[in-house]
């Protein structure tokens, strides 16, 4: 009974400082009389309130709202859970790089490199990568957590060897970032020796009518485009894998968006 006391003393305490708050007091002046006195009404308005019985409605309504959204949580956690687990899902996740099925001389580089099991970007990302037939992706996720092995590792997965042009194509917003790139292909393809790299950057000049025959192409737009469109280097057509890595950079940057959208098509 205590408790009880106790409760309901609460609950009026809580109701008269609601009720305190509902009074909004108005004072109106008035133009002085004959006597030159200045008189002001001062009126207390209460505004409506909430019967007992509706803010029950209410406490009732939040309550099942509540409900119905853990629930909805619950069963969309498992149905994720379920479609992980479905090789055929788009969400379907892995826990190792065996499991990816890699060829022996990227499996052999990945570890070289320190990759022990896949990062939570690197589990979820690669089998939608390397899925058959090939799927669009936009990848998400913090500095560090291993963007580009993953999408390297889907490059070097598309190339055939025997055929000598130009498969895969990444643009890299910076001069520095496609040398760092170009860095984590030539680490993780080097038990794969025939798999040649080039960097389409400044100051590598090629001669006019001349064709690339590198697997992979990696580059800044501006440089790209000109291989592409002006000088026919690389035949797009022929492009299996199209990354646009920091493509929020590029977005943002004059110039880059442009060029990306028109090398893309």
């Amino acid at each position: 009974m205590a408790t009880d006391s106790w409760a309901l003393a609460v609950d009026e305490q809580e109701a008269a400082v609601k009720s305190i708050s509902n009074l909004q007091i108005k004072e109106e002046k008035v133009k002085p009389d004959t006597n030159g006195v200045i008189k002001t009404n001062a009126t207390a308005e209460k505004t409506a309130e909430k019967t007992d019985e509706e803010e029950k409605e209410d406490r009732a309504a939040q309550s099942l709202l509540n409900k119905l959204i853990r629930s909805n949580l619950v069963d969309n956690t498992n149905q994720v859970e379920v479609l992980q687990r479905d090789p055929k899902s788009p969400l379907y996740s892995v826990k190792s790089f065996e499991e990816l099925r890699l060829k022996p001389q990227l499996l052999q580089g990945v570890y070289a490199m320190g990759f022990n099991r896949p990062s939570k970007i690197q589990e979820n990302a690669l089998p939608m990568m390397l899925a058959e037939p090939p799927q669009n992706l936009i990848a998400q996720s913090q500095s560090g957590t291993g963007k580009t092995a993953a999408f390297v590792l889907a490059m070097l997965s598309r190339v055939e060897p025997a055929e000598r042009y130009p498969q895969c194509l990444c643009l890299s917003p910076t001069y520095e970032l496609a040398l760092q790139t170009g860095k984590v292909i030539e680490q993780m393809g080097k038990f794969h020796p025939e798999l040649k790299l080039a960097y389409a950057v400044r100051g590598n000049k090629l001669e006019r009518g001349q064709k690339i025959s590198e697997h992979i192409v990696i580059g800044t737009p501006g440089t790209v485009l000109d291989w592409c469109a002006k000088l026919k280097f690389i035949d797009p057509k022929k492009i299996k894998v199209f990354v646009l890595d920091e493509a929020d950079v590029m977005i943002a940057t004059q110039g880059h968006q442009d060029q990306s959208i028109r090398i893309q098509r």
